[in-house]
């Protein structure tokens, strides 16, 4: 992560500033967890492409004795993903500055870094929305006729989790699938009978605990993303939950270096704020997030109560 500021701020507190902004953007992308990483070079174009190849036929047929079987042919798609810009910022006054007991801008970075990380955050969401396969619950074949008492359950989980491995969907590497849902499905999914397994009861023997890790179930490990719930407006609001594989989508940045915190102070040459009456704290990202095998996501679709 770069940083573009002025003397006023110490290398120590700087150092400090982007610690706090890394720290707490990270806290937010949620969904992007369990993602394919790729960094992009930089110079190398806008556009990334990803190769999938298709599994090859069974060979049943023995072979026969010192010939060798006719070859097979290697098939499969390009999934090409564009990267983008994206950021934010807010001016703060020189006022404000100066009286801030704040006066090292690390709550201004706080509010910056949760921007940057939602926003991210909800750019994965969206594509996973998009990209995935549509599981109505409660059996349903559309999303006007998903009622709110069609709530996310265990069998729904179990419908999801049948479906990605009759679709081979590769598993972690602990063996699970991973599932991103939202504080209204969680509440559901946790009172289905005594199922539900609670992070608190096996995170002390987990080599790693994803970040808003909540529980897991029949072969998916759970984490919530409390504030970029997906809903849509039907004749109930229709919550969409997503369990996937691996190498089921994919997040690229450039070179590994992808978000900025960018604080600026006015210098001599700025004639743009002439009187010196306000300073900037911003963030900026080049980004990218694509899904690469729609039948190694599942997206839950459902209501709540």
């Amino acid at each position: 992560m770069a940083a573009d500021t002025t003397a006023t701020l110490t290398g120590e507190m700087m150092t400090f500033l982007e610690r706090t902004f890394l720290e707490r953007s990270k806290a937010k992308q949620i969904h992007a967890q369990g993602a394919k990483k790729k960094a992009h070079s930089r110079n190398s174009g806008k556009s990334i492409v990803f190769n999938r190849y298709s599994p090859l036929a069974v060979a049943t047929t023995a072979l026969t004795e010192a010939t060798n079987p006719a070859e097979s042919n290697l098939t499969g798609a390009t999934v090409t993903a564009t990267v983008a810009e994206y950021g934010n910022f807010v001016k703060v006054s020189s006022l404000l500055y100066g009286t801030s007991i704040d006066r090292e801008a690390k709550e201004k970075t706080e509010v910056i870094s949760q921007n940057a990380g939602e926003t991210l955050d909800t750019l994965v969401r969206n594509e996973l929305a998009s990209g995935a396969t549509t599981q109505f619950a409660g059996g349903k074949a559309a999303l006007t006729a998903v009622a709110a008492s069609d709530v996310l359950s265990s069998t729904e989980v179990r419908k999801a989790v049948k479906t990605l491995k009759k679709n081979n969907a590769i598993a972690y590497g602990d063996g699970y699938f991973l599932g991103k849902l939202g504080p209204d499905t969680v509440y559901n999914l946790q009172a289905d009978g005594t199922t539900w397994i609670n992070v608190a009861t096996y995170k002390d023997s987990a080599k790693e605990i994803y970040t808003g890790e909540v529980g897991k179930l029949f072969g998916v490990r759970f984490i919530e993303a409390s504030s970029n719930q997906y809903n849509e407006s039907s004749t109930a609001t229709v919550y969409s939950n997503f369990i996937h594989g691996q190498e089921a989508f994919a997040t690229v940045d450039l070179s590994g270096e992808n978000t900025e915190l960018i604080i600026k102070q006015s210098d001599k040459s700025d004639t743009s704020n002439a009187l010196n009456m306000f300073m900037t704290v911003g963030w900026k990202a080049t980004f990218a997030t694509k899904t690469l095998n729609a039948n190694w996501i599942v997206n839950v679709k459902c209501g709540s109560q």
